[in-house]
């Protein structure tokens, strides 16, 4: 049995699945790689973009994908993720059934969360015939009856060098549901009480404008997202993560990983934080409103240690698709 990866060429899961796309056993096949005509790239920018096809479903999208089918064999195990059901057609996904041994999903998202990229893959989500869907959401699972994907989802970077940023508070993110402003109020909260933050929010051009008068020490606007290795070597630098969950999410971010595989505080939203493998009540605090943080706590320097070894590593999932499928 082979193993093929299909993933959405740029996308945050090569970082999440570092561990699996570089095993012997599994082959990553990187969909709408670069193109060296721009006009060509323009036109497959048009024919995959998701405003367009939340309004009419185009077809012909397997088009630009079509090497996949000539990857697979009657012993491959294709495994896909949302990513790349939001941008491929479900002409190409039912070729794949017809070819493969089985076929295979990942959902690292919550199907009621606001993700853009998961309202366009619902459809085949929840309406093709998957051999195995495995999804990291236990409430999800329950509804629709997915198998639990448990913690198995993230590759430690150990390889990464702190930066030069040293702060007591760390945060990263997009500008879901307009929360961006509220994480600003905060900021200023902090940095009233002496806190050194290193906020990165990432917004579009508009929001950015807006927001171009704000001058608060550790505030970084971009409506470019940032490197992920850069990421890594800032939470490196920190001394705590901050973790907000959006709306609709009940599950944890990949900042409570970062936060176990390199040691450091995490300051939370997230209501389910005290059922996770590795929780320490010393080093990590949950809030439900910013009124509940301490900010003596996220200041405080201390010795952590969670005894990590590999446990989330995504290798063990070749294991889960054989147990489950054959």
């Amino acid at each position: 049995m082979k193993y093929l990866m299909v993933w959405p060429y740029g996308w945050f899961d090569r970082y999440m699945y570092r561990d699996l796309l570089f095993n012997e056993q599994v082959i990553p096949f990187y969909i709408n790689m670069p193109l060296k005509s721009n006009w060509i790239s323009l036109i497959r920018r048009v024919h995959l973009s998701f405003r367009v096809n939340r309004i009419i479903d185009l077809p012909g999208k397997s088009y630009w994908n079509r090497q996949l089918l000539t990857s697979i064999t009657k012993d491959t195990c294709v495994i896909f993720n949302t990513g790349t059901l939001s941008v491929i057609g479900w002409d190409l996904l039912n070729k794949v059934k017809e070819k493969a041994a089985k076929v295979v999903l990942l959902i690292v998202d919550s199907i009621h969360a606001h993700s853009s990229h998961m309202i366009m893959a619902l459809p085949k989500v929840l309406h093709f015939p998957w051999d195995l869907i495995l999804s990291y959401d236990q409430n999800d699972c329950k509804e629709y009856g997915f198998h639990y994907l448990g913690t198995n989802y993230y590759s430690a970077m150990p390889e990464i060098d702190p930066s030069a940023y040293e702060s007591d508070i760390y945060f990263v993110g997009r500008n879901k549901a307009g929360r961006n402003n509220k994480i600003i109020d905060l900021q200023k909260k902090l940095v009233s009480f002496g806190v050194k933050c290193n906020f990165n929010l990432v917004s579009s051009k508009w929001d950015i404008t807006s927001n171009k008068n704000e001058h608060i020490p550790g505030l970084s606007l971009s409506h470019t997202d940032i490197p992920y290795e850069n990421v890594v070597a800032d939470i490196k630098s920190s001394n705590c993560i901050f973790e907000v969950v959006q709306d609709g999410q009940r599950i944890q971010t990949i900042r409570y990983f970062e936060a176990v595989c390199y040691n450091k505080k995490l300051l939370t939203n997230n209501a389910g934080l005290y059922n996770l493998p590795f929780y320490n009540p010393k080093y990590m605090k949950y809030f439900s409103s910013f009124e509940d943080i301490d900010f003596e706590w996220i200041k405080e320097k201390e010795d952590i240690d969670y005894g990590y070894t590999n446990e989330f590593s995504p290798v063990k999932i070749l294991d889960m698709i054989n147990n489950y499928c054959f």
